[in-house]
């Protein structure tokens, strides 16, 4: 897997000057900035499914089919809408994964985030629009892994903070007045069904492939909104 940076070569301040002077631009020129709105797992870092599963349920010696189901039917809705604590999470793990302790499966989970090439990509992606994040994850487990590149976003929405996730309506509606622009939206997803709501919306999407093919999409596609 490539390597990827986790440094960002302009300080924030530099980049929020920048971003001024484009809006102050864009506005004098009628011209409308495109909105990059990008999920997380599966476009800059790894889903959690199926790495962090598989070795939680190993250390364990559970039946990774039976824990599974488990999870989508007690938990995870309430995990990602933020309806239950990280600790309460922590510890159904330790009950369904014995011999995985809070600390361990932590430890564990913030391994299997792994940065993706994508991130690669941001600081050049914001010099053509402004940029946000949509993602059903824990705010607890995602921000940390991000810190390097919070000054790139406008605007964050993570499902365990909105006390919702995709693809349901809700978040999207969140997001939208987060965004706030009258602009054109391209939406960046790893899930078909994620993508087709935010079509509702009058979005346009961009399905992320595991390959990472759909980042040399992202360019011609922003681009072609400015026309």
């Amino acid at each position: 897997m490539t390597e990827v940076s986790t440094n960002i070569h302009r300080t924030v301040k530099e980049f929020r000057d920048d971003q001024q002077l484009q809006d102050s631009e864009a506005a004098q020129g009628s011209i409308k900035r495109p909105q990059l709105v990008l999920d997380v797992g599966g476009v800059l870092l790894s889903n959690l499914t199926p790495a962090f599963w598989t070795e939680a349920i190993a250390r364990g010696g559970a039946d990774y089919a039976a824990v599974r189901s488990r999870y989508k039917t007690e938990i995870r809705d309430d995990l990602w809408s933020g309806a239950v604590t990280e600790q309460e999470f922590w510890n159904w793990i330790e009950t369904n994964c014995p011999s995985v302790s809070p600390v361990a499966g932590q430890a564990l989970l913030m391994d299997c985030l792994v940065p993706l090439p994508a991130l690669e990509h941001l600081e050049r992606w914001s010099r053509i629009a402004d940029l946000h994040l949509l993602s059903n994850h824990r705010h607890e487990w995602l921000l940390p892994k991000l810190t390097n590149f919070m000054g790139l976003f406008r605007s964050v929405t993570v499902s365990s903070q909105a006390g919702c996730f995709k693809p349901n309506a809700a978040i999207y509606q969140i997001a939208s007045e987060s965004i706030g622009a009258d602009s054109p939206i391209l939406f960046v997803d790893d899930s078909a069904a994620n993508l087709k709501q935010a079509e509702r919306f009058k979005w346009s999407t961009l399905l992320a492939d595991a390959e990472g093919n759909w980042i040399q999409q992202v360019e011609p596609l922003l681009s072609s909104m400015m026309d």
